[in-house]
């Protein structure tokens, strides 16, 4: 037995007895793929989302290139500011910036601030080059810094949609990689293996960009790291 309706149901964006008076649609009513293709549009910039601390442990952000009203939909309803929010998260690039020797304090405070949720949906990240050093009482041996160590933990705990891994080298946290000769090599070598075995615990990460902010960095250092399929980069 087939049922019909007496009164049929409205073709799309009519509503009945209005004769071809458009209903009207609200934001929400909008199917899920269409609205986060809105958020991707609205909210993402061409460059990094530059992240700071002047004073106190408050975390600052500056997007050179932002529109005036750029993350205006993250202040609407709960529902539109928690999808804005996952968009805006997932679809930028966030640089730490100041010094790398703070940055483990600096990632902490910013993923403590945007909660779990929200660190789930980074996507792309740039912090400080993890530190190395000689190994006290083991000649020939290097360790990564437990500083470095808690920095690499909060990502692969907390970022765990993260697709692009970037990190910073500079004169503050190059460790042995800046003074590094010819007969380190090995030991440098050793101090990168150490670095991306961690690395390769951040199962998400698909690509690793090393960028480098500071000047002659011994070439077979940049060789070594290229060697590891990491991506060599000048700032």
């Amino acid at each position: 037995m087939v049922c019909e309706d007496k009164e049929p149901y409205p073709a799309p964006g009519f509503a009945p007895g209005k004769g071809s008076q458009p209903a009207a649609v609200g934001f929400l009513d909008l199917p899920g793929m269409a609205r986060d293709g809105i958020y991707k549009h609205v909210l993402t910039v061409e460059h990094p989302v530059y992240l700071f601390q002047d004073f106190g442990s408050r975390v600052e952000a500056f997007a050179p290139d932002k529109p005036k009203w750029w993350i205006a939909l993250l202040y609407t309803n709960r529902q539109i500011s928690s999808e804005a929010k996952a968009a805006l998260y997932a679809n930028n690039n966030f640089h730490l910036m100041g010094n790398p020797q703070k940055h483990g304090a600096l990632l902490q405070s910013f993923l403590g601030r945007i909660g779990s949720p929200n660190a789930n949906s980074l996507s792309r990240l740039c912090i400080g080059f993890p530190v190395t050093e000689k190994a006290q009482g083991q000649p020939g041996s290097v360790i990564i810094t437990q500083d470095s160590l808690q920095s690499l933990t909060l990502v692969r705990e907390q970022c765990t949609a993260l697709k692009i891994l970037e990190m910073q080298l500079s004169k503050e946290n190059s460790g042995l990689l800046a003074g590094a000769r010819e007969e380190d090599a090995q030991l440098v070598r050793d101090a990168l293996l150490r670095i991306d075995a961690q690395l390769k615990t951040i199962s998400s990460v698909k690509k690793i960009v090393v960028r480098l902010y500071m000047k002659d960095v011994p070439s077979f250092v940049v060789d070594a790291m290229q060697g590891l399929e990491w991506v060599v980069l000048d700032g």
